[in-house]
């Protein structure tokens, strides 16, 4: 099982520290173990992973055109190293834009696999810095 967990004394889970990393991909990838910006994020969105595994994670986005624009719809994809039997029970996910005081954003998984998932979100803006926070219950 991906990010597997041990507890501690109290009985309180603790994540695996060796747990696979995410990294950044090419845009709209859906590679193995990859998030990705997509189009709807800008033409050349980037993603800066701070600390991703199959169990949680944290990572910006920023929203980069190029000749595309920005649209509400799919901003993001999220691919599991190793992928889970059945698709996640619960996905809880926040988006903050931090360069406006860390405002929220209207977010929510969809398209949700044993594979990964994707983001769905508001319009996001060029030149903007946005936090993205998940954890996944099997």
């Amino acid at each position: 099982m991906p990010g597997s967990l041990s507890t501690d004394l109290y009985f309180h889970e603790q994540l695996d520290p060796n747990a696979t990393q995410l990294t950044a991909g090419a845009v709209s990838t859906t590679a193995v173990a990859t998030i990705s910006g997509t189009t709807s994020a800008g033409a050349a969105p980037t993603v800066t992973i701070t600390d991703c595994t199959d169990r949680r994670g944290n990572f910006l986005l920023n929203p980069v055109t190029g000749g595309g624009a920005q649209a509400a719809g799919t901003v993001c994809k999220v691919r599991f190293a190793r992928a889970y039997t059945k698709a996640p029970g619960l996905i809880m996910l926040n988006i903050n834009n931090e360069t406006d005081g860390n405002a929220p954003v209207a977010c929510a998984p969809t398209l949700i696999t044993g594979d990964g998932f994707d983001i769905v979100s508001s319009v996001l803006t060029t030149a903007k810095a946005y936090r993205v926070d998940y954890m996944i219950i099997p």
